[in-house]
């Protein structure tokens, strides 16, 4: 009896692990594909703006935009956000 319920708990961690670790590959591969599709998007703005002779945006003016996106975005010293 306490064999067959070792056994029974061992392949629940095992399917779980297993099931875990599905879950965890498909978000990474969400992220590059993700990722992939941010850079390709920055890359065609950048291509973009060179071909009709704008001012591309500035990778500073990227990261702080980025940055209020994420909800991170720190206010400038003494002023609103």
């Amino acid at each position: 009896m306490k064999q067959a319920l070792r056994h029974s708990v061992l392949f629940v961690l095992t399917v779980l692990g297993m099931v875990l670790g599905v879950i965890a590959g498909t978000v990474a591969l969400v992220s590059l594909i993700t990722e992939f599709a941010a850079r390709a998007t920055a890359a065609g703005g950048d291509s973009l703006a060179r071909r009709f002779r704008l001012d591309p945006i500035s990778p500073r003016l990227r990261t702080e935009l980025a940055q209020l996106l994420a909800g991170i975005a720190t206010p400038a010293a003494g002023g609103p956000r």
